[in-house]
Parts: C-alpha cells; structure tokens; sequence
C-alpha cells in the first residue's frame, strides 16, 4: 500500500487533497497541519512513499519542509503544491530540492 502524507494548513484543503487520494484502494493518507508537524512524524521505519505539501503553512511553510526532508531522507519524494503558483515558485521549490510541483488548480 502506497502511503501519503498531505501537509496543508487548511482543514479543507487536507479533506479536499485526501478524497482524491483515497478514491486508490492502494493508497492510504495521514495528514499534518504544517511542516513542523509533519516533519515529527517522519523518521526510521515511519517514512511515507511520498509527501505532498501546501507552499504557505505557519511554523514551517513548504519550502522549508521540502529542504528538511531532503537532508533527513533524501531518498523521500516531495511534491510542492500551492494555490497562488507562479513560474518563479516552480522553478524554486525544484532548486531547493523538490521532486515536484503542481498547483492546486490542476491537482486532480
């Protein structure tokens, strides 16, 4: 079973993001309300498959995040997403490490 972590700091937007998600029967979702958050419950043995995080969080926004998990766990595939998106943005979250990087407009 692949499994996901979403990272949003809207409780809509987590529900939104993990109903698409979770319409795989192969894919399972945890969610966290920002990067500080989701970066505790990383560690050995409790990584996901994958991290998709929202750009704008309090405490640790996506960015930050993004350059967390890849000096912990380089290994972990991050996709940034964010819904006030630009080509600038884009081109960042990738230079920062990011494997991905979609906006919120085009997620399903």
């Amino acid at each position: 079973m692949t499994r996901i972590l979403v990272v949003d700091d809207s409780p809509m937007d987590r529900r939104l993001v993990t109903g698409m998600l979770n319409k795989r029967s192969d894919w399972a979702t945890e969610t966290a309300e920002n990067g500080a958050v989701a970066f505790e419950l990383l560690g050995p043995g409790k990584l996901p498959d994958l991290v998709l995080t929202d750009m704008q969080m309090p405490e640790m926004n996506g960015l930050e995040l993004v350059r967390a998990v890849k000096r912990d766990f380089p290994g972990l595939p991050v996709i940034l997403m964010t819904a006030q998106g630009s080509e600038a943005l884009a081109v960042k979250a990738l230079q920062v490490g990011a494997d991905s990087y979609v906006p919120k407009a085009l997620l399903a």
